[in-house]
């Protein structure tokens, strides 16, 4: 069960605990309160009953008796010095008070120049209070420890099929076009309602996904095939000889430039692959290789906007890195540095385990730095007609080859890109 399901749980359980603490307490305090105003109710009864018996007997000339655990003070109403100290300054009327830790029941009435005091103790109605105090502390506690065990019971059964669908919407198989719907399996509820959402919404899934891999290889098929026919007819151009250096010249650029884009849609096909599907099929290069043959590619570039692009190595790499998206990495972020530095340099530094593009430009504000590698987030949106787009293509690259690009500022001012291929 996940960390959100188990919170789901607890909070079930805590609401059947705090509805059974409400309860109970309401309950309880209920029951405390009733015996308590029966406890008075028959103590005052009983005493006024024994105090019109006293009259009664004293009318009729017969000794003064009280009942059991009652206690008769008769005193002038002006001269209670006979009463105890506790006794001798309360006033007329039925009162409870609490002497030495018992209970005592008092009533005070005045009948002429005698005043008339009874104290009861209830002795036998304390203990069955005390007995029914006990018996609701033990089954407001008993509720409480049933609540949370019905609590546990019923949340293991509420959120099973809901841990079921979260397994089965995770489950990949799930977005196969003959895996079957998932709203038949459950009831008609809450939670068949979001199965069958589920169902709706992986179908539109599928029907995306369907469609991405149907664009992905007529892409691959229709490009592939007009770059093969360029590139045979450059061959063949070349093979024959055109005689004029220039237009060979331009015919070998042509030729590159097939290559290029045919090592571009291996780069687009692979990343619309699954994530787990490194490399392709392009080969595997050396990262020397390919930085020496994108420097070559983009010396004239450089030239051009009168910057000097260098190559340096800080350590040797043994690695073997596949060819295309290795490439694609390293040309649009040598791109991207020729195109936002206006004077300085350009340096493609290689090092043991990956490598780093770094310039001498305006560099990149931090604040900016985490939404760089988004895509059509641009640096400058004012410079050139880019759709920032390459970065964000180096950044799939990397995060499908497991490899890691991290944004820092340059020694000096402007922007240092490193690639750690070593985090595969």
């Amino acid at each position: 069960m996940s960390r959100r399901q188990q919170a789901l749980a607890r909070r079930i359980v805590a609401s059947f605990v705090l509805l059974t603490l409400l309860v109970s307490g309401l309950f309880s305090l209920m029951v405390i309160e009733a015996a308590s105003y029966a406890e008075d109710f028959f103590s005052e009864e009983s005493l006024n009953q024994e105090f019109e018996n006293l009259l009664s007997a004293e009318s009729a000339g017969r000794p003064l008796h009280t009942s059991r655990g009652t206690q008769l003070y008769v005193v002038a109403p002006a001269a209670p010095s006979n009463l105890p100290l506790w006794l001798a300054g309360m006033d007329p009327g039925y009162q409870e008070v609490d002497q030495d830790g018992v209970e005592q029941h008092v009533l005070i009435r005045d009948a002429g120049e005698r005043r008339y005091v009874l104290v009861q103790v209830l002795e036998e109605f304390e203990r069955r209070e005390d007995f029914l105090m006990a018996i609701v502390a033990v089954a407001f506690a008993c509720s409480v420890l049933a609540a949370w065990g019905i609590g546990v019971l019923i949340s293991r059964r509420v959120i099973a099929p809901v841990t079921r669908l979260a397994g089965q919407v995770r489950h990949r198989a799930q977005l196969l076009p003959l895996a079957p719907p998932l709203a038949p399996d459950y009831a008609n509820d809450e939670v068949g309602r979001l199965a069958a959402a589920f169902d709706e919404t992986m179908g539109t899934l599928r029907e995306a996904l369907e469609r991405e891999r149907l664009f992905t290889s007529d892409v691959s098929h229709e490009l592939r095939t007009p770059l093969m026919v360029i590139a045979s007819t450059c061959d063949l151009l070349l093979a024959q000889g055109l005689g004029d250096p220039h237009q060979e010249e331009k015919v070998r650029r042509m030729l590159d430039s097939c290559a290029e884009m045919r090592e571009l849609v291996e780069v687009f096909l692979q990343l619309a692959r699954a994530p787990q599907e490194k490399g392709g099929d392009g080969g595997a290069v050396s990262l020397g290789e390919v930085a020496q043959e994108q420097i070559e590619h983009w010396r004239s570039e450089a030239a051009a906007r009168n910057l000097e692009l260098t190559l340096t190595t800080e350590a040797a790499d043994t690695g073997r890195y596949p060819a295309p998206q290795v490439r694609a990495v390293i040309s649009n972020l040598l791109r991207n540095a020729l195109h936002y530095t206006d004077q300085g340099f350009v340096r493609l530094v290689l090092r043991s385990g990956g490598f780093s593009v770094c310039d001498s430009g305006a560099g990149i504000p931090p604040d900016r730095r985490e939404t760089i590698f988004q895509p059509f987030v641009r640096g400058d949106a004012s410079r050139g007609d880019g759709l920032g787009l390459g970065l964000s293509l180096v950044h799939r690259i990397c995060r499908q080859q497991g490899w890691r690009i991290r944004l820092d500022e340059y020694p000096g001012g402007g922007c240092e890109f490193r690639v750690d291929l070593s985090a595969v």
